[in-house]
């Protein structure tokens, strides 16, 4: 499709940069008619989309009695004022960065083809450039968004952050009705006193919100019933389960997990299997293992067959292994890895006692199963993590029956963080986790732990919070219902996809160079998928491109001063003062002297 693009376009049909000539359509003031008259002219290089790298003659026409200087409107609307990058360049480079991913490096590599060289550092400018176009005319769009949402009915905001180290907090808020992202912000802790202009902001903009979709941070809870005291605020019950269950299960699961890396248990189990069976899972005939499994009569396995019961000792070290990656990809407390695994390591040492017992004679085989056993005795006779495990063990009966109370993250399901809960009516679910409560309360252990009771009193205080009825929407096509998502998970799913973009193009894990650097309005992006969206920023208009034109170039100036900001970075002058050893030396003799 490039290499269409790039046939048809007149990019590759100049051997030499063509000289495009630009003059204002006035002839005559517009203020006294006086006639214009050349004040004067010069040539700059552009860059466009369509023609590559051109010479523009510009024409500067003045008013004698006025003494106003008119410029040429056409080539105002082709690059910014002191910019030899034209508009359409500038949109194109920040889909390619931000809405495709590419690096720099394939962003560079597109750009020439289309005969349009220029430097990486150039590029990045450009990049973050868009951003602060796409922020501005977001920013003046604001009374038709306003509009566009009242004809839908309203907006149901979910609003969350992210973070990562010692990075700030990126928060965001999207509408579920519209799917718009509304408003972001980047702010150096997640408190209350930082989250509340925020959520004002966005009240004077839109309005108020039909409903509120939170996680359960105390700064979003009680920032939004500040600012939105009368409109209903209903947390995530994905996060709502995930923190009951790390309170739940934290205790037993973390002394479960500490003695597994206090014994090296996987990494000693590796060994033996580099070790005695060289890591040739080959050598394991599944067919014959499979026979035996299958067979109605269920015959003994024969204690002369030392190959087979070696080949068994195999195949159970590398069950016995995978334990660790047992799980549906919801994370610790839905996935239970090393609970998993400490479970069948208990189970793989009452085997192997069997098998020893079989194999007696051979002593090449007792050999290996001794080793093996050696290595886990010290974990199997571990009284403290047999207790645990007990305990863990009740605890996820109770916490998995909360989950299936509440028809979310089930341990069935393989949708990992995307999972949306059931479709379930929200009265059901309600129902069912009465009757857990109903349930717990008449156990016997409930009245032997008091983490149990730490769980009611959770589930009690957020009662309110949990159980949404469907909402009224009152639109021009007539009123509807809609049931607000029971989960934050088209946040979780936005930021997720943040992360993967950063990933694509830098191969960096960590964010957290990233947060500190971005534009706090680099997630507007998403609303470019978003076809409701574009028609309302367009207003009429044909392209991003003439939008930005409209832009007063003020603003932009403006706007990338403050955005470009970052309150953890020294500014250049004082680190270079600082850095001078013989100076802090000095000074800090004053300071004591």
């Amino acid at each position: 499709m490039d290499d269409t693009i790039n046939n048809l376009s007149l990019t590759n049909i100049f051997t030499q940069p063509p000289m495009v000539y630009f003059k204002t359509i006035k002839v005559l003031c517009p203020e006294c008619q006086t006639k214009l008259k050349v004040h004067h002219t010069d040539i700059r290089k552009v860059y466009s989309l369509h023609i590559g790298v051109f010479n523009a003659h510009r024409t500067f026409l003045y008013c004698p009695d006025c003494n106003m200087v008119y410029h040429a409107e056409e080539f105002e609307k082709i690059a910014p004022p002191y910019s030899n990058v034209g508009y359409d360049v500038i949109v194109f480079i920040g889909r390619l960065i931000f809405h495709e991913h590419h690096t720099l490096k394939e962003t560079i590599s597109v750009l020439k083809n289309r005969n349009i060289d220029i430097s990486s550092s150039e590029v990045a400018y450009l990049a973050q450039k868009f951003i602060i176009y796409l922020s501005i005319l977001h920013q003046e769009s604001g009374l038709r968004l306003k509009m566009q949402i009242q004809q839908n009915g309203g907006y149901i905001m979910h609003v969350d952050g992210t973070c990562e180290g010692a990075s700030p907090h990126l928060v965001s808020a999207i509408d579920e009705v519209s799917n718009f992202v509304l408003a972001n912000v980047k702010i150096p802790s997640e408190t209350k006193e930082q989250v509340v202009p925020f959520l004002k902001e966005i009240k004077e903009q839109y309005s108020d919100p039909l409903a509120i979709t939170s996680d359960m941070g105390r700064a979003f809870l009680s920032a939004i019933s500040e600012v939105f005291p009368d409109k209903p605020n209903y947390i995530c019950h994905f996060h709502f389960l995930r923190d009951i269950g790390k309170d739940l299960l934290e205790k037993e699961y973390s002394i479960i997990r500490n003695k597994l890396r206090k014994y090296g248990i996987a990494s000693q189990l590796h060994y033996r299997l580099r070790y005695y069976f060289n890591n040739k899972t080959e050598d394991i005939n599944v067919t014959q293992i499979n026979d035996i499994i299958e067979t109605t009569k269920h015959p003994p396995v024969c204690r002369k067959n030392s190959r087979l019961i070696k080949q068994l000792c195999h195949i159970l070290l590398l069950w016995a292994l995978d334990g660790k990656n047992h799980g549906n990809g919801f994370g610790f407390p839905f996935d239970r890895p090393h609970g998993e695994f400490y479970k069948r390591l208990c189970m793989l040492f009452q085997k192997l006692k069997s098998f020893k017992k079989k194999c007696s004679l051979d002593k090449s085989l007792s050999k290996i199963i001794a080793k093996i056993m050696d290595d886990l005795m010290p974990l199997v006779n571990e009284i403290e993590c047999r207790e645990a495990f007990q305990i863990l063990i009740e605890k996820e009966k109770v916490f998995d029956k909360l989950r299936q109370a509440l028809r979310i993250a089930l341990p069935s399901t393989t949708n990992g963080l995307n999972d949306n809960g059931e479709d379930v009516e929200i009265d059901t679910i309600e129902n069912n986790v009465k009757d857990f409560n109903e349930w717990i309360l008449h156990e016997e252990y409930y009245h032997k732990n008091n983490d149990y009771h730490k769980l009611i009193c959770q589930i009690e205080k957020y009662w309110d919070k949990l159980f949404s009825a469907p909402i009224i929407i009152s639109s021009p096509d007539g009123d509807s219902f809609i049931q607000p998502q029971r989960t934050n998970n088209i946040l979780e799913q936005f930021f997720r996809g943040i992360r993967r973009a950063h990933r694509r193009t830098t191969g960096n894990n960590s964010m957290c160079k990233k947060l500190q650097s971005m534009f706090a309005d680099t997630p507007l992006v998403k609303n470019l998928d978003n076809p409701d969206y574009m028609k309302v920023i367009l207003n009429g208009g044909n392209s991003l491109e003439e939008k930005f034109a409209e832009i007063d170039h003020k603003k932009v100036i403006a706007k990338m001063k403050d955005a470009g900001k970052v309150e953890s970075k020294i500014p250049r002058k004082i680190k270079k003062f600082i850095r001078k050893d013989e100076v802090m030396t000095k000074l800090l003799y004053l300071i004591a002297d």
